[in-house]
């Protein structure tokens, strides 16, 4: 059976099955123009593929079997080679499937549509990736093809011995032809050129240059047309003389490292998942973890205590030192100390080393080029595990007071672009504390927007503990606080409660023993806004409180207000007596108006009308309902135009019920009207069910259910899709009216 007949048999299993070619390659994790390269029979089927296929088609070893049947001389894509030089067993790969097919579809010398001219095939990527395994599975796939396949190792990142010269390699492999003795040869590399090119002028040759400097490849090119080059390399811009296929090769994902240890170890792959994470996606690391383990018969406590480690394996603190020791002083200082920044760009690591931006792009692009960082556009990332080398070099090799005057401006640079970015998040609250400026050369990040604000704080916050950490441990309280206060209103944002409010207790226990009053008010407040959102009211109470008496000792009016607010806000809720949370608000009022905190008075105004407007409902004493028709009045007519939009939704709906009350029912109608459209304006959900709902009532209340119906039954839709506790009164109202 021919390679058509093969192809037309493999496409008859997959109509059987009907599937279409993207859907079965797919299945069997290769691309769809290799499949489709099969069957048309420009592809020869191996048998890794062919399992592949029997099983994704329930083909019950079919094309296996009929691999099999293949005539003797058609299981060669070309002649049995000649020659085989230098060529070491591959080992057996975990994952990689699809990337291996890739790589031996680019070295199949019967591909169509590729450059005759001789070609190289890259595989870049840093220490460790395991470039030279995948290479050397491709070349042995591959070698059935050519009449003469070499393999050399240039050792280019080996300092235990020294780096082979383009010289040495061609005298040893034009010395193995028949007539070249090696004590014949010359010396001279142009001569040697001239003479290895007169070699192979005749048929393809394949060729693997593992572990290669651009310099060391070019004299290696072969003449024969069709000739491929398989260059291995931790730079990741190579200058190759002909046409290069490139192919980056990325890390291991959790499954394939996970079978990786269970292969090395022999352990059942549930035990060394833990395990997965630490190894990067390395192989390298990823093999030293597992024959770790084979060695000691490891335990499951021994398995858990190496997953807590982060420090790199030996095997992986060997490979990245080979990269490490080819940067210059100034290079490595950059990479080292950068290493503490969650992302690197220009900005951050122009502030953290203190080195122009301009200077400090082209120290961390030789980074970046020796693999020891990847690039993404303004962008420099480190993989986790040289990220943990150069800090641990950093430890060794950078004195203390470098490496935390490069702490310093790195927290100074990430307190200052929290500062900004809460202008933005919150620009009506004006809440950030007073900040010293930032060291010279640091110049913190400035946002044009509110999604761009907003982007930033979600790609820093995850780096907030790390942060405080190295405040902390320098004993930089004040500086500590900071960090967590400036990045409040994101928290109160996005509501990642848990590492805000663990981060806050942690840094008022060091605050308090340093005494800093101001940190442990703010620290307080923000535990307690955080107990009130889970309502745990006592805790709440508690800490506000702490917050409020502090505030007072301090004589911080703004701050004063916010915290009185939010602590009347708790005792509501906890339903204590109406009077003292009557006389918090009006203390946060008076505080706020006195340093014109932002939209602070109009937030607590509008707090204080609520608690009359309820008192009014219970008692129906009139003061109240005039008190907060005069508090809540005030406060829409205040309200800033680009303010918190839930205040203004929620301002504008009690004003409508007090206009309810007072049965200016056309008054209501125009309230809850404006409030529901600037809801829905702002996409928030919550705050337009509750304005549908007294919009309702103000239609009712004029005569108007037809509208009032429409109303409520959007109010009910927009209920049930997002799961508000208010469907069961709208329902009701809809209930009388039908």
């Amino acid at each position: 059976m021919d390679d058509q007949r093969m192809g037309a048999l493999v496409k008859g299993w997959r109509l059987k099955r009907d599937l279409s070619v993207r859907e079965l390659a797919r299945l069997i994790h290769i691309s769809h123009g290799q499949l489709s390269r099969v069957e048309a029979g420009r592809r020869r089927l191996r048998n890794e593929l062919a399992r592949a296929l029997d099983d994704a088609l329930g083909a019950q070893g079919e094309l296996v079997d009929a691999l099999r049947l293949l005539p003797c001389g058609q299981q060669a894509v070309a002649p049995v080679h000649h020659l085989v030089s230098g060529l070491p067993a591959a080992d057996e790969l975990v994952g990689r499937t699809a990337l291996l097919e890739e790589l031996a579809d680019a070295l199949d010398p019967r591909s169509a549509n590729l450059p005759r001219a001789p070609r190289f095939v890259a595989l870049t990527g840093e220490a460790g990736i395991g470039k030279t395994a995948l290479a050397l599975a491709a070349v042995h796939r591959a070698a059935p093809g050519y009449t003469t396949v070499r393999w050399v190792d240039m050792r280019s990142w080996d300092h235990s011995t020294a780096p082979r010269t383009p010289i040495s390699v061609l005298r040893s492999w034009c010395s193995s032809l028949p007539g070249h003795h090696l004590s014949q040869l010359p010396n001279d590399l142009d001569h040697l050129i001239e003479i290895w090119r007169g070699l192979t002028s005749g048929e393809p040759v394949l060729l693997g240059v593992d572990n290669a400097h651009s310099d060391q490849v070019s004299p290696l090119i072969p003449a024969a047309a069709g000739s491929v080059i398989v260059v291995t390399s931790r730079v990741r811009e190579l200058e190759l003389p002909g046409p290069v296929q490139w192919y980056p090769v990325p890390p291991l994902g959790p499954e394939d490292a996970t079978d990786l240890i269970a292969t090395r170890s022999g352990q059942p792959r549930e035990r060394v998942a833990v395990l997965a994470r630490r190894g990067g996606g390395l192989p390298l690391a990823l093999r030293s973890l597992g024959d770790v383990l084979a060695a000691h018969d490891a335990d499951q406590e021994m398995i858990a205590d190496m997953a807590a480690t982060t420090a790199p394996t030996d095997a992986v603190r060997r490979a990245t030192s080979l990269s490490y020791a080819e940067l210059t002083d100034e290079q490595a200082r950059a990479w080292r100390l950068c290493a503490m920044l969650p992302e690197v760009t220009p900005e951050s690591a122009e502030a953290t080393t203190g080195i122009p931006e301009r200077q400090v792009r082209t120290l961390l692009d030789a980074a970046a080029k020796a693999s020891l960082l990847s690039k993404r556009g303004r962008t420099w990332q480190y993989h986790e595990l040289h990220r943990a080398y150069a800090l641990e070099q950093s430890q060794r090799v950078d004195p203390i007071e470098v490496r935390d005057e490069a702490a310093f401006r790195n927290l100074t640079y990430l307190l200052h672009g929290w500062a900004n970015a809460a202008k933005l998040l919150a620009p009506d609250r004006k809440r950030t504390p007073a900040l010293d400026a930032p060291p010279h050369g640091v110049h913190p990040p400035e946002f044009a927007d509110f999604d761009a604000a907003l982007e930033w704080a979600e790609s820093r916050w995850e780096y907030m503990p790390t942060a405080v950490r190295i405040a902390l441990e320098r004993n930089w309280t004040r500086l500590a606080w900071q960090l967590v206060a400036v990045a409040l209103d994101y928290a109160l944002l996005a509501k990642p409660y848990p590492v805000a409010y663990s981060l806050a207790g942690h840094v008022a226990a060091n605050a308090e023993r340093a005494d800093d009053r101001e940190g442990v008010a703010r620290m307080a407040f923000l535990q307690g806004y955080i107990d009130t959102e889970r309502g745990e009211l006592d805790a709440a109470v508690d800490h506000l409180s702490h917050s409020v008496q502090l505030l007072r000792e301090i004589g911080d009016l703004h701050e004063l207000g916010w915290s009185t607010q939010c602590l009347a806000r708790a005792r509501l809720l906890r339903a204590d007596p109406v009077d003292e949370t009557l006389a918090l608000l009006t203390e946060a009022i008076d505080a706020l108006e006195t340093v014109h905190g932002g939209s602070g008075d109009e937030s607590a105004r509008t707090l204080r009308g609520l608690v009359h407007l309820s008192t009014y409902d219970h008692t129906g004493d009139h003061d109240h309902l005039t008190a907060a028709d005069t508090d809540l009045t005030t406060a829409v007519g205040n309200l800033p135009d680009n303010g918190e939009p839930l205040l203004r939704c929620y301002a504008y709906t009690r004003l409508a019920v007090v206009r309810l009350r007072q049965q200016r029912n056309d008054e209501a109608v125009d309230l809850a009207g404006h409030a529901a459209t600037y809801a829905r304006d702002h996409a928030a959900l919550f705050s337009e069910v509750d304005a549908l709902y007294v919009l309702g009532q103000a239609l009712t209340s004029t005569g108007d259910t037809t509208t009032a119906r429409e109303q409520w039954e959007r109010a009910l839709y927009i209920a049930d899709y997002i799961g508000s506790d208010d469907a069961e009164r709208i329902q009701a109202e809809l209930d009388k009216i039908t």
